[in-house]
C-alpha cells in the first residue's frame, strides 16, 4: 500500500502518531498546529492542509516539498483540520481544543495514492478517470488523475491506483482527545 504516515495502533502515549501540546507559542493568546505527510515524491505545492472551526474557514496552508506544514497564530477554540492532496484520499483530525501557547504536532498524517475523482473512496470510478486522462493535458479539471504528481498523466498514475493496499481504500477521519486518539474510516 502507498501511503503516506502508518495507519496501525493510534494511542496518546505513543509518540510517533499523537498530537501533543507544549508551551513554546510567542503569543500567549494564540496557537500553533503542524504536522508533516510523508509520501514518496515533492509535493510542488499542490497539497492543502484546511484548518476549520465548525463550517468557516480558518486557514489554508501549503503543504511544503518535505511534506512539513505549519498553522501559525491559531486563535484559542476548537478546530478540524483536514489533509487534501489531489488524487489522494484525505485525512482529517476533528476536535482539535488549541489553548492560548499551545505547539500541538499531528504526528499521523495518513492519505493514500489513487482518489482520482476525489469521493473518499479509490474504486473503479477512480480506475475510469485515470485511463481517460492518459497523455491528456494536465489542468485543474483533471489534476487528481496525476497521483504520482510527475506532472503528466500516464500509466504510472493508473498502477497507483490499482495498488495492492491502494484499490478499495478510503480517507481516514480521526478525533483529537485529551485522552488519545479515535479512528474511524
Amino acid at each position: 500500500m502507498l501511503n503516506a504516515g502508518a495507519a496501525d495502533t493510534l494511542r496518546a502515549e505513543d509518540a510517533s502518531n499523537t498530537a501533543r501540546a507544549e508551551n513554546s507559542v510567542e503569543s500567549s493568546e494564540s496557537a500553533v498546529i503542524s504536522g508533516k505527510v510523508d509520501v514518496p515524491f515533492t509535493f510542488n505545492n499542490d497539497g492543502r492542509v484546511i484548518l476549520t472551526q465548525g463550517e468557516i474557514i480558518v486557514k489554508i496552508v501549503n503543504i511544503t516539498a518535505d511534506g512539513t506544514y505549519v498553522l501559525s497564530d491559531i486563535p484559542v477554540g476548537n478546530y478540524n483540520l483536514t489533509v487534501s492532496i489531489p488524487g489522494w484520499t484525505e485525512y482529517s483530525v476533528k476536535d482539535i481544543t488549541a489553548g492560548a501557547g499551545d505547539d500541538i504536532t499531528i504526528y499521523h498524517n495518513t492519505v493514500i495514492a489513487g482518489d482520482v475523482d476525489h469521493s473518499g473512496t479509490i474504486d473503479i470510478a477512480d480506475v475510469g478517470e485515470a485511463i481517460l486522462s492518459i497523455g491528456g493535458t494536465l489542468s485543474d479539471e483533471n489534476i487528481g488523475a496525476d497521483v504520482d504528481h510527475d506532472k503528466t498523466l500516464g500509466l504510472s498514475d493508473i498502477s497507483l491506483v490499482l495498488a495492492d493496499g491502494n484499490y478499495g481504500e478510503s480517507g481516514y477521519t480521526i478525533s483529537f482527545l485529551n485522552n488519545g486518539w479515535s479512528q474511524t474510516y
